[in-house]
């Protein structure tokens, strides 16, 4: 067991000043994932590593739950929807869509069995419960959509520092379809727009800010806290990934979707969950420029469907 004193933090493992290579940052900080378990899981995420889990039974059937909805409702060859789909068509599709995978127990039950994987105690964490994310070919071009392409950390949104995000594609994608992380910043400050966000004025006019994307203005009207400076492109690091693989990481980490200029859709998934006993210790990354407001917490969930209440 891990005896630390409550203001303790796991420590940094990149700093801005270390200029490495891109390839020896990327063989660096994304690792494949070792078996590590529980709280030896987590400090290394809390440390700044991106784990990467393979695919699994566990991993295989939330993904093939996700993508036969995603087939149902989009029709077959998904990747190519917005190709026959109107924008208007394809946004209230995906907002079905969001919806249900937000509040789907199936989801919910492989956020527990993923959890269980990694020996991580389900009882004892909190979750932001499964998103779909839709990324379309030009879709940075729209001004409505500016949002999902800036550059954050998700403890702008008024998460704790101790947050872990879960993320994995639906089909395999290249790294010019996925994300990129700026490693170097995981312990640097950075401008950032964080101070206008507050959870509760986010979440006050009901749920469709916290599921995401439910109305195609929001992202002309709300504030999505982003980054307010300028830095190196060649400090952006994507990767590739394999359906049903779960890219692992600190919400500390900061990160911006890849434009997609010509292709096919991205299709991915992504959740959130927090452990009850590091956030009480305190544990988890410093925060180094997050100035958001209200507790999001809140708003997170019982990871089990038994464990919800009435």
């Amino acid at each position: 067991m891990l005896s630390r004193p409550a203001a303790a933090r796991w420590p940094p493992i990149h700093h801005a000043a270390s200029l490495l290579g891109a390839i020896q940052v990327f063989n660096d900080f994304i690792q494949p994932y070792e078996g590590q378990t529980d709280e030896a899981f987590r400090a290394a995420l809390y440390a700044g590593t991106v784990l990467v889990l393979p695919s699994s039974e566990t991993t295989l059937r939330m993904r093939d739950h996700c993508w036969d909805r995603v087939c149902q409702v989009f029709g077959d060859d998904p990747r190519n929807a917005s190709k026959r789909l109107s924008g208007d068509q394809l946004f209230q599709k995906a907002g079905l869509l969001r919806r249900e995978f937000y509040e789907s127990d199936v989801c919910r039950q492989g956020i527990a069995d993923l959890l269980r994987q990694t020996g991580c105690d389900s009882i004892q964490h909190l979750c932001d419960p499964v998103r779909l994310r839709v990324i379309t070919e030009g879709g940075h071009h729209n001004p409505a959509a500016a949002p999902v392409y800036y550059a954050h950390r998700d403890t702008w949104y008024s998460n704790p520092q101790c947050q872990i995000t879960w993320w994995m594609p639906l089909h395999p994608v290249s790294k010019s379809e996925t994300f990129s992380f700026l490693p170097f910043y995981f312990d640097r400050a950075v401008d950032n727009d964080s101070g206008g966000f507050d959870y509760r004025q986010w979440t006050s006019k009901g749920t469709d800010l916290k599921i995401g994307w439910q109305d195609a203005e929001a992202g002309r009207r709300e504030l999505y806290p982003r980054l307010r400076e300028s830095l190196p492109q060649a400090q952006r690091i994507a990767f590739e990934a394999q359906a049903g693989e779960v890219i692992v990481f600190s919400g500390q980490h900061l990160h911006q979707t890849v434009p997609i200029e010509s292709g096919e859709t991205r299709l991915s998934i992504d959740f959130r969950t927090v452990c009850l006993p590091d956030h009480d210790k305190g544990w988890g990354p410093k925060n180094v420029d997050n100035r958001s407001t209200g507790d999001a917490l809140a708003g997170h969930i019982p990871v089990s469907p038994a464990d919800r209440g009435p």
